[in-house]
């Protein structure tokens, strides 16, 4: 759990006590790695304050996770739903890097549609009419299925589907 709040750059504590805890994941026994945030470094809605918030972080540490391969990267913050496209890298799918996802559904209605969306690449689901939860399953070594479990049907109402699924795959040359 990283503080998005606090500084992140390089050679802070905070960056220092990251590099550290992920250099000594050892990824035979702990195979997948999930880092989580606050602020997403990633995400696509129109908050232009945000936004500069998240180029910060990503110049800051994005390197970092590339470099110890984190799978995947979790936050909140925004009152919606977005998962990215799987490896993301310096703003490119399929690039090695993590994938992205925001769950931040506690105010979804809060901001309804008069918050714009910021077209791009990356984003492969954005929902902000519903409350949910994320849910991360560990099937093996190579496997994890991420998905979002609606808490209502957008509307107020219903819930209890699953959304958005999606597979991470690795090939960990085991």
């Amino acid at each position: 759990m990283l503080s998005s709040e606090h500084n992140l750059t390089s050679g802070s504590d905070q960056y220092e006590w990251l590099e550290n805890d992920l250099k000594s994941v050892n990824r035979t026994i702990t195979p997948w790695l999930v880092v989580e945030m606050h602020r997403p470094m990633y995400n696509s809605v129109r908050y232009w304050g945000g936004a500069t918030v998240a180029l910060g972080m990503r110049s800051e540490f994005e390197d970092l996770l590339y470099e110890y391969r984190v799978d995947l990267v979790l936050s909140g913050h925004y009152h919606s739903y977005l998962r990215t496209c799987d490896g993301l890298y310096r703003g490119e799918c399929k690039s090695g890097g993590p994938t992205y996802v925001t769950v931040g559904t506690g105010g979804a209605p809060l901001d309804g549609d008069g918050v714009g969306f910021i077209p791009n690449g990356w984003t492969e689901v954005y929902d902000n009419r519903r409350h949910g939860v994320g849910r991360a399953g560990a099937y093996n070594a190579s496997a994890m299925l991420w998905e979002f479990v609606a808490a209502d049907d957008g509307g107020g109402s219903g819930g209890g589907a699953v959304t958005d699924s999606v597979w991470l795959r690795r090939n960990r040359g085991t």
